[in-house]
């Protein structure tokens, strides 16, 4: 393990990127403090979860509550798949006065 104070990393940061990329660890440090560290990772270790607006996740979990009390549900694959399902509803479209929306989402549900 490195340890190199700010001003150090900043001047030569792309070398201690290619020490990360070989497997080192480099502590930052501020005076004599550590604030930071750079370290190796792959892209196992990188993980992003899509996101949802609030409303986006309101009409998921009122879907979830309208699907089970009805017995059916919508099942993706991948996280990503439930966001772009969620954001091709327009608001208020579970609402049940929403017919033509209504029928949209079921013949969805069924691809």
């Amino acid at each position: 393990m490195k340890a190199v104070t700010i001003r150090e990393a900043k001047a030569c940061l792309n070398a201690l990127v290619e020490a990360a990329e070989r497997g080192e660890q480099i502590v930052l440090m501020r005076g004599s403090k550590h604030v930071a560290a750079i370290v190796p990772m792959s892209a196992d270790d990188l993980e992003l979860a899509p996101s949802l607006t609030d409303a986006q996740a309101d009409r998921l979990w009122r879907q979830l509550h309208e699907e089970r009390q009805a017995g059916t549900s919508v099942i993706f694959d991948s996280p990503e798949r439930a966001v772009s399902f969620l954001r091709s509803v327009p608001d208020g479209a579970d609402k049940p006065e929403n017919r033509a929306t209504r029928k949209r989402l079921n013949r969805a549900r069924h691809r």
